[in-house]
């Protein structure tokens, strides 16, 4: 069952509702002749909450089944552990197809990729999965989606490097449902009391490190405190790479991909990153699973002054520390001087191949990604949707900590190894290996060495 719906949550929708019914008043004053599309509380396409307006979701599609359908829907668990936003929606959708019934299962997100490849061995595939679309189509996993994308004609609505991240060989298998990328986040108290001035746009690695190091201290409670967090995950490590205009392969579907992962470039920023941590500017990462949690635990319990992480991290601090001295920076510059890049992240939802209900999935699709929900998604999980008007909307554009998030998009680099998983792995062992004590390029060599050996595709 959902989780339940507070009053609290009724009031501010009620809220929101008395909010837009303002404007619009204020609007037929000002200008009565018919004004162009209102816009919500949040600045952004009207239709903030559930109920208010007929036009914030896709209407029925006349053309699907009505004979009776369970629709088997695969999120990630982190989308729907805290929040009943997804239930919500399912009930929305079921009004709206009385013969559908919505079946969520959650799961960790990296657990999702070898569930669709054994649903698919036994052939029992779900209806519709979230996950990084380009990878599960590379993986032959996902049924291409263009002949419903042109029916529904709304590709110019979804952030262009979003669309990239649901596309494969040039052709659609999914809609995106967020994006995101990492930021520099870090405590603004740690640094009063350093002396040093906040980070800003203009930081660089030289400052980065020099800060790092004056960062790390013992307490007066004689506890250790430090400069940086770390984590071995690959996607996290590959904006280190970025930054130094490194990549992990390069090419495309069509004429084929090539492995770089021993790039001089990549050489030279594992070796940087892996030297903070070996000069004791933060605790060595665990490199259990998704370890890339533990720097923003060890930021709120006051034990490192800075890590890379994303939107979703700045909205779990504030949630749960919203006193904390939070401040948020775009990624440091390279020694060249040179614009940070970052990794740009994005999930989207797929209909696996072989699914037995690609129309209603679709349909499903279309309303997880309208407005009506997109914009919860934000405020209520921290989760950004991939729509154009993101970077642009007043609530997000003027918020001085998404800010940077919302400019740092803009330069941040599509990751996709996670498309060939043996060579994705061979990368994860050489960071590790790294962090542990092996020369960054002799450990990027024998990756490289591995993945000479696996043919992309295979």
């Amino acid at each position: 069952m959902p989780p339940a719906i507070h009053r609290g949550q009724r009031l501010r929708r009620g809220a929101g509702a008395i909010l837009v019914l303002a404007l619009l008043l204020t609007a037929c004053v000002q200008n009565p002749v018919a004004p162009a599309k209102p816009v919500g509380p949040f600045g952004a396409p009207y239709g903030v909450f559930r109920g208010e307006a007929s036009d914030d979701v896709p209407p029925p599609n006349p053309g699907i089944s009505s004979e009776p359908i369970t629709l088997d829907v695969w999120l990630d668990l982190d989308f729907v552990a805290t929040d009943p936003l997804f239930y919500e929606m399912a009930e929305d959708f079921e009004r709206a197809y009385p013969n559908v019934s919505v079946n969520i299962q959650a799961f960790v997100r990296e657990s999702i990729p070898g569930k669709v490849r054994t649903a698919l061995q036994v052939g029992d595939p779900p209806d519709l999965v979230q996950g990084h679309v380009f990878a599960m189509a590379a993986q032959g996993f996902a049924e291409p989606l263009d002949d419903l994308w042109a029916e529904w004609g709304a590709e110019g609505e979804f952030m262009p490097q979003a669309v990239g991240e649901v596309t494969w060989d040039g052709m659609k298998y999914g809609v995106p449902l967020d994006i995101y990328t990492l930021v520099l986040i870090y405590n603004k108290a740690h640094f009063e009391e350093a002396g040093l001035s906040y980070p800003d746009a203009g930081y660089t690695w030289l400052q980065f490190a020099e800060d790092a190091a004056t960062l790390t201290r013992t307490t007066e409670g004689g506890e250790p405190r430090y400069g940086l967090g770390f984590t071995v995950e690959p996607w996290y490590v590959f904006a280190w790479l970025a930054e130094t205009g490194g990549d992990v392969m390069s090419g495309d579907s069509f004429l084929g991909y090539r492995f770089t992962l021993d790039d001089p470039n990549n050489i030279e920023a594992l070796r940087f990153l892996t030297s903070l941590a070996r000069n004791g500017y933060g605790p060595l990462p665990t490199s259990r699973p998704r370890d890339y949690e533990d720097p923003r635990k060890l930021f709120l319990n006051g034990q490192i002054a800075m890590f890379f992480g994303t939107p979703w991290d700045i909205h779990l601090i504030q949630t749960q520390s919203p006193d904390f001295p939070l401040g948020v920076t775009e990624l440091p510059e390279t020694p060249a001087g040179a614009g940070a890049a970052s990794a740009l992240g994005s999930t989207g939802l797929f209909v696996p191949r072989g699914a037995r209900h690609r129309e209603v999935a679709f349909e499903f699709m279309k309303w997880a990604t309208s407005d009506r929900y997109a914009l919860p998604m934000a405020r209520r999980l921290g989760r950004y949707p991939a729509r154009t008007w993101l970077q642009t909307a007043p609530h997000f554009a003027g918020d001085p900590l998404l800010k940077p998030f919302l400019l740092q998009l803009d330069a941040a680099r599509p990751y996709h190894l996670d498309a060939f998983p043996e060579v994705e792995r061979a990368f994860a062992d050489a960071i590790k290996a790294a962090f542990y004590g092996a020369d960054p390029a002799d450990a990027l060599h024998a990756a490289q060495e591995q993945a000479d050996q696996m043919r992309p595709g295979d």
